[in-house]
C-alpha cells in the first residue's frame, strides 16, 4: 500500500558577524536533524502552515522570506505496511524571536553555520537542500 503525505516548513536562518546560520532541529520521534516542518490545516495555504510550524516547533518569526518560491523536497519511508511518499515545501527565511522549542516534538535545537549544516544533517534530502541554499544565497 502507498499513501502520500504534504508538509511545509521554514528554514530558518539569520546572520552573525556576517556568517549565514541555520536553526536544525532534533525531532523526538524520529530522532533525527532537520528543519521545522509540519503538516498543513485544511483550508490553509502552503506558506502560512509553514509560519505556523515554525512558531509552533521553536517559537521563533519571520522576519523576511528569502523566496517566495519554495524549495521542494521528495522521499519516501515505511511506516508499518505502507510505503509514504513524502514532499516538503521549505520556505528560507531570516528569523527572529526567542527559541522556545516545543517539548512534544523536539528534542533539542542548534544554530550551525550554514556551509557546516550538512555535516550535521541526517539526511541526504536535507543536505542537498542546504548546497541549494548556499548556492543561492552566494556563499
Amino acid at each position: 500500500m502507498r499513501t502520500e503525505e504534504k508538509s511545509f516548513g521554514i528554514i530558518p536562518l539569520r546572520q552573525e558577524n556576517g556568517i549565514w546560520q541555520v536553526l536544525l532541529i532534533l525531532h523526538q520521534g524520529g530522532r533525527h536533524w532537520a528543519f521545522p516542518k509540519g503538516h498543513g490545516n485544511e483550508g490553509e495555504m502552503a506558506i502560512d502552515s509553514a509560519r505556523r510550524e515554525l512558531k509552533e516547533e521553536t517559537g521563533l518569526d519571520i522576519q523576511e522570506l528569502l523566496q517566495e518560491t519554495p524549495l521542494v523536497e521528495r522521499y519516501q519511508f515505511h511506516r508499518k505496511r505502507e510505503i509514504v511518499i513524502k514532499t516538503v515545501q521549505y520556505y528560507p527565511a531570516l528569523v527572529h524571536g526567542t527559541l522556545h522549542l516545543q517539548a512534544e516534538e523536539i528534542r533539542d535545537a542548534k544554530w550551525v553555520p550554514l556551509k557546516e549544516a550538512t555535516t550535521h544533517l541526517t539526511f541526504k534530502e536535507a543536505k542537498e537542500m542546504c548546497n541549494k541554499l548556499i548556492t543561492f544565497l552566494k556563499i
